[in-house]
């Protein structure tokens, strides 16, 4: 049996950053179109029991998106949380944090999102070794919602420039920093 993995610039960055969920625009065909995914790493004592779950499913997840904007006084930060439902009463829970005002790729996830009709979904152990993946469906109603927040989000971000305080990597810094406090 093939074992695979996240693919290794995505591994690299969670590395880095200490992410356990992000997204990035991939291309899963060599003719295809660019599209967003979902990255998810299930490693650690905590989250055995996904793990083990995740490893023996034959059949999808059902998985909530919702999606949120942090105004943050030197840059605003588009948050997409997933929930997964692993298990019935305690869901598998990701947030990622985009700055669509840095540009590409950033903004690129988001736009993607906008106009997808579906996202892949990458769960992986400690080693980024893919355990489960699934398609999930993004409904009109689900895409024109992630629209309504990016644009409020890059409205914000222009409203910020104007005062002349935007600061993208401090805002995120400051947020992340609250991240590792929860």
């Amino acid at each position: 049996m093939a074992v695979y993995f996240f693919p290794e610039w995505v591994s690299n960055s969670m590395r880095k950053s200490g992410a356990m969920a992000t997204c990035s625009v991939v291309k899963f065909e060599d003719d295809g179109e660019w599209e967003t995914a979902a990255f998810i790493e299930v490693g650690g004592k905590e989250c055995k029991e996904d793990r083990r779950i995740l490893k023996r499913s034959k059949s999808a997840f059902n998985v909530a998106i919702e999606a949120d904007i942090i105004e943050h006084t030197f840059a605003s930060i588009f948050v997409l949380r997933f929930e997964i439902m692993t298990k019935p009463h305690d869901p598998l829970v990701g947030e990622v944090l985009v700055a669509p005002g840095i540009g590409s790729p950033h903004f690129d996830v988001l736009d993607n999102l906008t106009r997808q009709d579906s996202m892949r979904f990458y769960f992986g152990d400690g080693s980024y070794r893919i355990l489960f993946s699934q398609d999930v469906s993004l409904s009109e109603k689900v895409r024109t919602g992630l629209q309504e927040v990016l644009n409020s989000t890059v409205r914000s971000d222009a409203l910020i420039r104007l005062t002349g305080k935007y600061d993208v990597n401090r805002a995120m810094s400051e947020i992340v920093q609250y991240y590792a406090y929860r």
